[in-house]
């Protein structure tokens, strides 16, 4: 059987990542063409037919011997763990690397010296860094720039949350600084992007008193107990950006430029001293300026609105506040009326 470049494109994938679920096996076979479910189911049946690949019941697809055996010098990036929760962990990291592949990411195993973008999946992660808390849910880290992104597969945002667990990525105190996270990338699917923002932002809103005040830091090596738990954000997280797989390229590129941007948009203006209060000062204005959905900054803003809003019942003051964001987050900021509709507030649009 001659097999097509989408087709080895697939096993060459699966051949790194072992397996993954068959609606994203069809994505990777669509090649951007945007075929129909039935076109691509013929693309996909021959590499069963062939013994290539095999499709089980429950949707998992994961590569055999004569598939591997085209690609003799890959050698794969995950390890398939045992029973149902080990297969979707595995397709959880498979799924990520291919929205990074999409976007001409490439995913390795160990840190390069290299100025191009690339995605190193958990399990090599963890080889990598010591003292992550078992029950960390990231699926790898994406080196970008000066950025070491902790890349979470959000979904609908439907998932359990570990606050104190995740933070092991960002530990001071084990290894050093070369591996500790920057911030978090959250990709989760295209029509909850808006919902799921503004779900994190309101539940990590009504804990803001510890998220800006909070100087504990607290490390623990012990394995965090599992709960179910929603979404919320801490300050030691530093960056947590939103984006979907459509928008994933131009995200990447927007948080690469985003500090040249900031440092544009300041001139010769003071920094301001913590992210709470802006990324800089032009009394009697502070400006936030957030290109890239990055959730915690928006936290920043409406808890430093809300505050000016609660302290002017009282007191007199000049200072302002200003925000520059894309047009397609308005929907988020539109999220506290109160925030909008003070005196003096200003927005403006950031236009790429």
């Amino acid at each position: 059987m001659k097999l097509k470049e989408n087709q080895l494109k697939l096993l060459q994938h699966l051949a790194q990542f072992e397996s993954l679920e068959y609606q994203s096996c069809l994505n990777i076979l669509d090649m951007g063409q945007k075929r129909s479910q039935k076109a691509l189911s013929y693309f996909f049946r021959p590499l069963t037919k062939n013994k290539y690949v095999a499709k089980h019941r429950d949707g998992n697809v994961n590569i055999l011997a004569k598939g591997r055996a085209l690609f003799p010098n890959i050698t794969p990036l995950v390890t398939t763990g045992g029973g149902t929760l080990g297969i979707k962990r595995t397709n959880t990291v498979s799924r990520t690397a291919m929205f990074f592949k999409e976007a001409g990411i490439d995913s390795f195993a160990e840190m390069n010296n290299t100025d191009k973008a690339y995605f190193i999946p958990s399990a090599r992660w963890r080889k990598i860094r010591k003292g992550i808390l078992d029950t960390t849910r990231f699926t790898g880290i994406l080196f970008l720039g000066e950025h070491r992104l902790a890349v979470y597969d959000i979904k609908n945002g439907c998932m359990d949350w570990q606050l104190r667990a995740e933070k092991s990525l960002f530990y001071k105190e084990h290894d050093d600084c070369e591996t500790r996270a920057t911030g978090i990338l959250f990709i989760c699917d295209d029509d909850k992007r808006i919902k799921i923002a503004q779900e994190i932002i309101k539940l990590t809103m009504w804990n803001r008193k510890q998220l800006i005040n909070s100087n504990n830091s607290s490390e623990r090596d012990r394995p965090v107990k599992y709960v179910h738990a929603p979404m919320r954000l801490t300050r030691q997280y530093e960056h947590t950006y939103l984006t979907t797989p459509s928008m994933l390229k131009a995200s990447i590129k927007e948080i690469a430029e985003e500090k040249d941007f900031i440092n544009e948009c300041r001139g010769n203006s003071p920094k301001c001293l913590e992210p709470k209060d802006g990324d800089y000062e032009e009394w009697p204005y502070r400006y936030f300026v957030n290109t890239t959905t990055d959730l915690l900054k928006y936290i920043y803003f409406f808890a430093a609105a809300k505050s000016l809003i609660k302290y002017r019942k009282q007191n007199s003051s000049e200072l302002n506040y200003a925000i520059i964001l894309p047009e397609h987050d308005y929907e988020i900021l539109r999220m506290y009326p109160d925030v909008i509709d003070m005196e003096g507030m200003e927005f403006y649009e950031y236009r790429p």
